[in-house]
């Protein structure tokens, strides 16, 4: 243990002698390096219009946007679902963007000078990160290669192109051209990040001692780091440090909500657990004596019971190996019955129910029935969010939540489901 902590120590002596050669950038400093990653993603959307090769896959890609949007049922990674779903949500077909996607798809296919096309792409306001992802899986296509998450992932969903697109040949000049703006691109933003490292140390140290190493905490401070950096434009008016702050506070707040403990609550109740607890710890120095319940929701405006639950929240997770009583040497985990392996009737039980809740969920509407099936995992992979259900079916969260608050009334009121339930509840001491 000893040796882990020295080994991390002599990580971050590293990590902060790298920083410190890194001095912090003036605004005419920023401005000329965010200056340089724009003029190169704009470079990149007019070799999109100007080479012929180049604007076909730009048609296609747009055209897929709308007519088969990635399913995430379809990728073994779901960071790379997730990845597209950030970058190309409104151009889905219910984005704000689609109608102009549409134009821009039609357009590029049927209009002949790079001035005509250009104007349609350039209304889509393509995201940096977006264009740079597309130009690397335009210059893979051709047999170039350059390390990028985004063309990862939509490498992954040209496997899923309807029809499929085959690869393309390029002049040399014309990948020569992607590469060298790639790399002033990918230079620029790295200088962004690299000047501002040291925000992420300050802002992680904030979180330490929640469940989280303070490496982790730097890593995923990074990553938001890196994500400011890609979307920033010092033509609005901020200064980058103002911008990249919100962004790295973000990442780290969502790992330590993710990891940092046992059980995965929404950000709002973390936060309100923060003020909470914090409140509590200020009384309690002040007066010497733990504060009740009462006293915590009139200091934070709460009511009462809600007060109440946020102290219960954090007894949510318990270790099998703790202790029965103080006085006991025995643990929670003697008390539990059963083996590791359950019994052949657990098995025919559980295909039983399964097969019931299908019958009972046939009588749904085919939508409702769609909804159940992938929010439960009554399918064969597992239980998917909300989120999820709604780029499966191209509908919206809100939709999907309608549907499942409809479907669910619907299977409590069958009387065969009431039945089922009551003698779930009474075999097993519910």
């Amino acid at each position: 243990m000893k040796a882990t902590d020295q080994a991390d120590d002599r990580d971050l002596e590293l990590m902060f002698a790298e920083a410190r050669r890194y001095a912090l950038l003036t605004a005419e400093e920023e401005r000329e390096i965010d200056g340089r990653k724009w003029h190169a993603v704009w470079t990149l959307q007019e070799l999109f219009a100007d080479v012929p090769e180049l604007t076909q896959y730009t048609a296609v890609f747009l055209q897929q946007c709308g007519a088969n949007p990635p399913k995430i049922g379809r990728f073994s990674n779901r960071e790379q679902h997730f990845v597209l779903r950030r970058e190309l949500t409104d151009y889905f077909a219910d984005g704000k963007s689609h109608e102009l996607a549409t134009v821009a798809a039609r357009k590029l296919r049927t209009l002949k000078t790079t001035q005509a096309r250009l104007p349609h792409l350039s209304r889509l306001n393509l995201p940096a990160s977006l264009t740079v992802g597309m130009s690397v899986a335009m210059l893979r296509r051709a047999g170039g290669q350059f390390p990028d998450s985004v063309a990862d992932a939509i490498a992954n969903w040209e496997r899923q192109w309807q029809p499929p697109i085959s690869g393309h040949v390029l002049e040399r000049e014309t990948m020569k051209a992607l590469r060298r703006e790639l790399r002033i691109y990918t230079e620029a933003r790295d200088k962004l990040v690299m000047h501002n490292l040291r925000l992420v140390y300050s802002i992680a140290g904030r979180y330490k001692g929640r469940g989280v190493s303070y490496l982790d905490l730097v890593q995923e401070g990074t990553l938001g780091l890196i994500r400011a950096a890609e979307k920033f434009e010092f033509e609005k008016g901020f200064r980058f440090s103002t911008y990249c702050f919100n962004w790295i506070t973000q990442a780290v707040r969502r790992y330590v909500g993710d990891v940092g403990t046992l059980i995965r609550l929404p950000t709002h109740v973390q936060e309100q657990m923060g003020r909470l607890y914090k409140e509590k710890a200020i009384e309690q120095l002040r007066t010497g004596v733990e504060p009740d319940e009462e006293t915590l929701a009139a200091k934070l405006g709460m009511d009462i019971e809600k007060t109440r639950q946020l102290l219960q929240m954090r007894n949510l997770g318990v270790s099998l190996d703790a202790p029965r009583f103080d006085d006991d040497e025995g643990t929670l985990l003697d008390t539990l019955s059963g083996e590791p392996y359950g019994g052949t009737e657990d098995s025919a039980e559980q295909a039983s129910l399964h097969k019931f809740l299908g019958g009972a969920v046939d009588a749904l509407e085919p939508s409702e029935q769609r909804v159940v099936v992938a929010r439960w995992g009554l399918h064969d992979g597992p239980p998917l969010s909300r989120a999820e259900v709604a780029d499966s079916l191209g509908v919206s969260r809100e939709w999907v939540r309608q549907l499942e608050r409809s479907a669910l009334r619907k299977l409590k009121a069958q009387d065969s489901v009431k039945a089922a339930f009551a003698d779930y509840s009474e075999a097993s001491n519910y």
